[in-house]
């Protein structure tokens, strides 16, 4: 029986060849020494031309960083600098945000928003969760696992609350901005209200299945880019030319490389979401970006198995996936929702097809 990831957070796709080609000329032209710690000067032209529809970017805005995980290291370890700041997080939220928290000073706190709410963060609910040592909130946007889209009308409420804490930032993680299926994203570089706090973090690895090239950025006020640049240049350094000169290709050309790879996760969205209703019982939200199913298996909890293991968390019911059917998912305790299950659907037609069923078969054996 072959395995079947759908718990991995990168695509199937291959690299864009016009970036790879980049990469290889960039090889053999020599580009292999230092680069600038910033970022080289076209590709942060680059970036910033991909916003200038949304809002006025310059280059010196924009820091180069050796994926998105070190642009948020870089971000908390510059930004929370007391045992008493706070990381204020909506969940579900992405399980790396916890990882990389373990090496700050500060403590992650996290609001809850529900599916049954269509994971909705009210003003209201972010003025409760907010208090003077709250350093950072951060936004998914669109948000992993749940695939929802925050509106314009919602960041800019969001902000107007986040005005009244004058020591506050606000991190918006648009790592999946390219991948939606509707209305494009509003960063929040464009919101009414944005000031010097505002944060956007981005990179190539969802959009341009460009995951083992780890590249991403920082758009940010000149002090914020400073203090992460100077950061970046006493651990990391800069990022290999070659690479930053494919990912130049990869946004000079994505108007040739992207529409092919969304109608095919637009076609596996629809695949996966028609298997999953006729599943009785399994409730999920409707994902408008991103390329995940955040599903709720509470109804299969507190199960049987037909050799009369029983399991009560979905973390239990994702091992007996695993080692009965060869299926993984990605357990909703890992983003902050027990009971929940995150799946990609960013794989190919006919193992999403397969895992459908192994996973019907599944669930069809358990004793409720």
């Amino acid at each position: 029986m072959k395995y079947l990831n759908l718990a991995s957070g990168a695509s199937y796709f291959a690299s864009p060849a016009t970036a790879t080609e980049a990469a290889i000329q960039a090889l053999q032209q020599g580009k292999t020494k230092y680069s600038e710690v910033a970022g080289t000067i076209s590709l942060r032209e680059a970036i910033a031309a991909r916003y200038q529809t949304q809002a006025s970017i310059k280059p010196e805005h924009i820091l180069v960083t050796p994926g998105v995980k070190q642009a948020l290291f870089n971000l908390f370890s510059v930004l929370i600098t007391k045992g008493t700041d706070e990381l204020l997080v909506p969940t579900p939220a992405w399980f790396g945000f916890h990882e990389l928290m373990k090496y700050s000073k500060g403590k992650l706190v996290t609001i809850k928003t529900l599916s049954t709410e269509k994971y909705n963060l009210t003003p209201e609910a972010l003025e409760a969760a907010l208090n003077e040592n709250t350093r950072i909130l951060l936004l998914s946007n669109p948000a992993n696992p749940t695939g929802r889209i925050y509106t314009r009308q919602e960041l800019e409420a969001l902000l107007a609350v986040a005005a009244r804490y004058p020591n506050l930032y606000i991190i918006s993680d648009e790592i999946y901005d390219l991948v939606t299926y509707g209305e494009p994203v509003t960063s929040l570089l464009s919101c009414q209200g944005k000031t010097d706090r505002c944060i956007v973090i981005n990179g190539f690895s969802k959009s341009f299945a460009m995951s083992g090239w780890r590249i991403g950025y920082i758009v940010a006020a000149d002090q914020v880019i400073a203090m992460c640049s100077d950061f970046q240049k006493s651990t990391f350094s800069g990022l290999s030319e070659f690479v930053q000169d494919g990912a130049k290709a990869a946004l000079q050309f994505a108007a040739d490389d992207l529409p092919a790879k969304l109608a095919i996760l637009k076609s596996n969205r629809s695949i996966l979401a028609g298997g999953l209703n006729q599943i009785p019982g399994l409730n999920f939200f409707h994902p408008d970006g991103a390329y995940y199913i955040f599903a709720d298996f509470s109804a299969y909890l507190d199960c049987t198995t037909p050799t009369g293991e029983q399991f009560t968390t979905s973390i239990a019911l994702c091992n007996f996936l695993k080692e009965k059917y060869k299926l993984e998912l990605s357990p909703g305790d890992y983003f902050g929702a027990p009971g929940f299950s995150r799946l990609s659907f960013a794989i190919e037609e006919p193992d999403l097809k397969e895992a459908i069923i192994r996973l019907k078969t599944a669930l069809a054996s358990l004793v409720i």
